[in-house]
């Protein structure tokens, strides 16, 4: 691997080796303008069509090119603007108007590691959402902002606790025990998005029931550290069509990040100030008991001697916070042609519905451009630092969760603390939650720095042709922080005769990217073909060290982990290595038929055989006819692609332990799984078919892709004899379809001059099957509690994502068969942008049909006699959730419950304050408007758990959906003002 960096920085010489060719040339000055307001557009994309020169307009939208003699149109073109072509016959002065692309037609879509190409030529379903909609409505992290707004996305928050926790499942399920997030590029650069848990685990014990799984602690994937703020807009890549171009860790699809960048002009000041509160969205509710005789039917004799008939919301005394939370932001851009400037700050804290959560955010980041002749240079540097607070939720088997606690603890018992500070010992169970939540100390506390540096040197310029080299390295590095402490005061500290645990976990992860990208583009004068080919290399490592020490029986009053007599320590290191290059050619003929073919070879330490290379091919092609009347437009599109998803480094490299010593020598016991000597990346391929309609001259497009899926290679698991000396091997085999349909609607139901009126629609459904199984079928890790209350299933000729669980009739001859699925019938999502004057309203409908959750807090509420309808009446003639848990172990349906919901997932109304009205009082503010906006305003669903969208073992390739004593969901409200200077 040092071999292959090596070479990859000495091909970097060569961009210090060629030369310019010019051809003779005319000058072309002009003014670029907006054709609704009249104001100067800067930083506009003029180019001379057949050849390779451009330039940008100045802050008064003026330019000055020269281009060949022999060139006929200039094309002028800026994001969030039409492209228009100009004829240059007889021309030297240019005045051009840009109307707004509304549906962003004609912006630039990446279509390989360094190329891209006009969306209305584009062979493959890529979607886009701007920076803007994604910072309506503060969200915890981008990816709830994402949610409703891309057609074939699946994104669940795990759980209500601050600081997001969240899944992207693009286009269904595409593993089973590998990875399931998808690759996350931020400017160029591969970031990580792991997700650590927090070490919780050592005092819920979850991981020592039924599920023997450490991922139990309502972990946050890393992506929640990137300020929304700076975002310019995210691409997202849903299939190996697209992609393939990023090989062997890009089957869970592709998200790419562009953060804002600084435009010719005169410094472009941004100050927005939020004030917001979060409040619970939703409760369990918890049974009334009627008299003494139901209490201790319930709870056992005499325990009723403290009833009354008061009742205390025990729900809202956990979660009724709403304290003040607040978001400041700030940013200045501008420049010149040659040196252009971004720098933003953001300074966001959230306040949790429990006392002591919540989630604080601090950002700095500093892009600069510089144009240098034929060399530009890129240089992107954030450094941000995180704090979250998360409480204690999620399963529990030491009583200590608090919706653990309220399934056995009666409504009429006062858990709230006593005048003298204290609190009183809950009799029905071993903690109590608000003493615990009061006093325990559970931070994350998070510093990254994330830079990069993009390159670009024009190695031949002449009049149809171009040779350019791009060079990109860049670095992310975070060090994470777990300190918890659960003192000895707490009612359940004692049980063990270790009072008092304290945990501190300290990670730290570094992405190391290097790439170096050739583009030649051709195009003959005429304009009727125009060619690209690109060749890359990267190289990229990931290193990831995680050591946690436990400590127990902790001196009063102290906090610290030397404070403890009982001390463990537990390490994790792994490091990965990949190498890879590409090749892509890229056709435009008559700027309708696109043709494009590549392929992508990498290597990996992650593989049995790290030398081995592994090519993912890809090749698509579409053609547009452009047409008059009601249908303007018509694109059809096909495309293939292949790609893949690495093996983790825990499947690949067996850990090993300490042992007791040995007659005073240390020892070394074999830990877990052993590699497969042929252990590769599972591979996926794709056939996409799709088209695109425009109407009425693009005040409308329809865009409806059909995508089939296969996915071989699965990495799986088979159990070893004892002899062998390990449990079980890691190996390759079996095989898994996926198929779906995804489109997407875009309507301008309404414009003129003092009203805009924008609809948007997304629909997406898909089905997987598994087709091959190598190994006897089997429920995954992270899966369930077992097949009595419903588990997850892997069997070959079923659904990867089916749910099974014990009935009277299973026809399989096995006393367990399928009973529902977690994957939805379909989603879809509905958006409404209008504005009126100076007046925007916007709201976003999120709705999923189907989906099954299997719900262990109802069965957790009904085993404690508490469930807020146990007394109703059940079918045979006992109380409903006495009725519930005879049947369950017999009736795997009865826990069992549908997830479909309809959310409104955002709100906002916004003033534009008129000129008028703050000129006179803050003379240096160009604009101001004033925002209201709600973030999950309401959710209609017949669950009747806190939230039908959960998953107690964080991010899962398969086994969401599973429901047990969730930190509960939040309504935020937000008051904000943003001023333009």
């Amino acid at each position: 691997m040092r071999r292959r960096l090596t070479f990859v920085l000495g091909v970097l010489g060569i961009l210090f080796g060629a030369s310019n060719v010019f051809a003779q040339t005319r000058v072309i000055t002009g003014n670029v303008s907006d054709a609704l307001t009249n104001d100067p557009l800067s930083g506009v994309r003029v180019e001379a069509l057949g050849t390779t020169t451009s330039t940008l307009t100045d802050a008064d939208g003026n330019f000055n090119i020269g281009v060949p003699v022999t060139a006929s149109e200039l094309l002028i073109r800026r994001i969030g603007y039409r492209a228009v072509a100009v004829n240059l016959a007889g021309v030297n002065d240019v005045q051009v108007q840009l109307q707004a692309d509304i549906f962003r037609l004609e912006e630039i879509v990446v279509t390989g590691q360094a190329t891209g190409i006009v969306r209305r030529n584009l062979a493959n379903a890529v979607s886009t959402v701007s920076g803007t909609d994604l910072q309506r409505v503060p969200a915890a992290s981008i990816e709830m902002a994402l949610v409703g707004k891309v057609a074939g996305a699946n994104i669940q928050q795990n759980s209500g606790s601050p600081g997001g926790g969240v899944q992207v499942e693009l286009r269904g399920v595409s593993s089973i025990n590998a990875n399931a997030q998808p690759l996350y590029v931020i400017d160029g650069i591969i970031v990580s998005d792991v997700a650590i848990p927090s070490n919780t685990n050592a005092v819920t014990r979850a991981a020592s029931g039924s599920n023997a799984s450490s991922v139990q602690d309502g972990q946050v994937n890393r992506i929640v550290d990137i300020n929304p703020h700076d975002i310019e807009n995210i691409e997202i890549l849903k299939g190996a069509s697209a992609s393939a171009i990023y090989g062997s860790k890009a089957s869970n699809g592709v998200i790419i990040i562009t953060t804002r960048r600084g435009r010719v002009g005169r410094p472009q000041i941004r100050l927005s100030q939020r004030f917001g509160t979060f409040r619970r969205s939703n409760s369990i509710g918890m049974r009334n008991f009627a008299d003494a005789a139901a209490i201790d039917d319930a709870f056992g004799a005499g325990t009723s001697a403290g009833f009354t008939n008061e009742r205390f919301d025990l729900e809202e005394l956990l979660a009724g916070r709403g304290a003040l939370s607040t978001e400041t932001s700030a940013s200045v851009s501008g420049g010149t042609p040659t040196t252009r400037y971004f720098m933003s700050g953001l300074w966001k804290s959230d306040e949790g519905i429990m006392e002591n959560t919540g989630f604080d955010k601090q950002s700095l980041r500093l892009n600069i451009d510089q144009d240098l002749g034929n060399i530009r240079v890129a240089v992107s540097s954030n450094l941000i630092h995180t704090l979250a607070r998360r409480g204690l939720t999620n399963n529990d088997n030491a009583g200590v969760s608090p919706y653990m606690v309220f399934a056995f603890t009666p409504n009429f018992v006062d858990l709230s603390q006593n005048a003298d500070g204290t609190y009183p010992d809950n009799p029905f169970e071993r903690s109590n939650p608000l003493q615990t939540l009061s006093l325990m100390t559970n931070i994350e506390d998070v510093w990254r720095f994330m830079g990069s540096a993009r390159i670009e040197f024009d190695a031949m310029t002449s009049e149809n042709s171009s040779l350019r080299f791009i060079g990109v390295g860049g670095v992310d590095r975070f060090s994470q922080n777990n300190e918890l402490l659960f003192p000895r005061e707490l009612q359940f500290e004692d049980d063990d005769g270790l009072p008092g645990t304290s945990l501190f976990t300290t990670s730290s992860n570094e992405n190391i990217n290097i790439g170096l990208n050739a583009i030649f583009n051709y195009s003959p004068v005429n304009g009727s073909m125009s060619s690209t080919s690109s060749f890359g290399l990267q190289y990229e490592t990931r290193d990831l060290n995680i050591v946690r020490i436990t400590a127990r029986n902790i001196a009063s009053g102290l906090g610290h982990i030397n404070a403890g007599t009982n001390v463990q320590v537990f390490e994790n290191r792994a490091r990965v290595e990949d190498f890879g290059f590409f090749l892509q050619e890229e056709l435009l003929l008559n700027d309708r038929f696109l043709l494009t073919a590549g392929l992508r070879a990498d290597q990996s330490s992650t593989n049995s055989a790290s030398d081995d290379i592994f090519v993912y091919p890809k090749a698509a092609a579409s053609y547009r006819f452009d047409m008059d009347g009601f249908f303007s437009g018509l694109k059809i599109r096909g495309a293939y692609g292949e790609a893949g998803n690495q093996p983790n480094a825990v499947a690949r490299f067996t850990s090993y332990n300490a042992t007791a010593n040995i007659e005073g020598s240390p020892g070394l016991q074999v830990s877990g799984p052993i590699a497969d000597s042929d252990l590769r990346p599972e591979r996926q391929r794709e056939f996409e078919f799709g088209v695109d309609i425009e109407f009425g001259d693009a005040r409308a497009t329809l865009e409806a892709t059909a995508f089939t899926r296969t996915v071989s290679d699965l990495i799986l698991t088979r159990t070893l004899a004892p002899s062998r000396g390990y449990t079980f091997e890691t190996f390759n085999g079996g095989e898994m379809r996926v198929r779906g349909f995804e489109a997407a609607l875009n309507l301008v139901a309404a414009q003129s001059p003092n009203m805009t009126w924008i609809v948007r629609t997304t629909f997406s459904l898909n089905r997987s099957k598994i087709t091959n199984l190598p190994v006897p079928a089997f429920v995954p890790a992270n899966a369930g509690f077992g097949t009595g209350l419903g588990a997850f299933f892997i069997e070959e000729g079923a659904s990867a994502t089916q749910i099974v669980g014990p009935q009277p009739d299973c026809a399989s001859g096995r006393n367990f068969c399928r009973v529902g699925d977690s994957n939805p019938d379909f989603r879809a999502s509905f958006i409404n942008d209008l504005s009126f004057g100076s007046l925007n309203l916007f709201f976003l409908l999120d709705w999923q049909k189907g989906s099954d959750i299997i719900n262990l807090t109802r069965l957790l509420f009904d085993a404690g006699g508490n469930s807020i309808d146990y007394d109703d009446p059940g079918t045979d003639g006992n109380p409903l959730g006495l009725s519930r848990l005879i049947a369950f172990g017999v009736d795997g349906t009865t826990y069992l419950e549908s997830a479909s919901f309809l959310k409104m997932r955002e709100l906002t109304l916004s003033w534009d304050i008129p000129e008028s009205v703050f000129s006179s009082l803050w003379g240096a503010v160009d604009t101001a408007r004033l925002t209201f906006s709600v973030r999950n305003v309401f959710t209609i669903t017949n669950y009747s758990g806190i939230d039908p969208e959960v998953s107690n073992f964080g991010n899962q390739a398969v086994g969401r959906n599973i429901d047990v004593a969730p930190f509960p969901p939040s309504r935020s409200f937000w008051l904000g003002i943003n001023l333009g200077l």
